[in-house]
């Protein structure tokens, strides 16, 4: 039985997971990691809920923040050469 690959959203030559944190996004918006964390908390990029625990990071949604922002993209299964 083979293991399905992990789905990525690949965009200008970047893959980023499906949810990403700040800094992920951070280099295809062309920011900093802490005006991104800023703009999530004002609701200026969407964010999912926050985990529990303190300290939990934000978890951005990249598909729907590509799709705002107007960036084309394509999610597409990972894969990994094994050598």
């Amino acid at each position: 039985m083979t293991t399905p690959a992990p789905l990525v959203v690949r965009t200008s030559g970047i893959d980023l997971p499906l949810v990403a944190s700040p800094a992920q996004v951070a280099p295809i918006l062309g920011r900093s990691d802490r005006s991104v964390r800023a703009d999530c908390e004002t609701g200026r990029i969407p964010v999912l809920p926050r985990s529990g625990g303190s300290g939990a990071h934000h978890r951005i949604p990249v598909a729907k923040l590509l799709d705002e922002l107007g960036i084309p993209y394509e999610i597409v299964a990972d894969v990994v050469m094994a050598s």
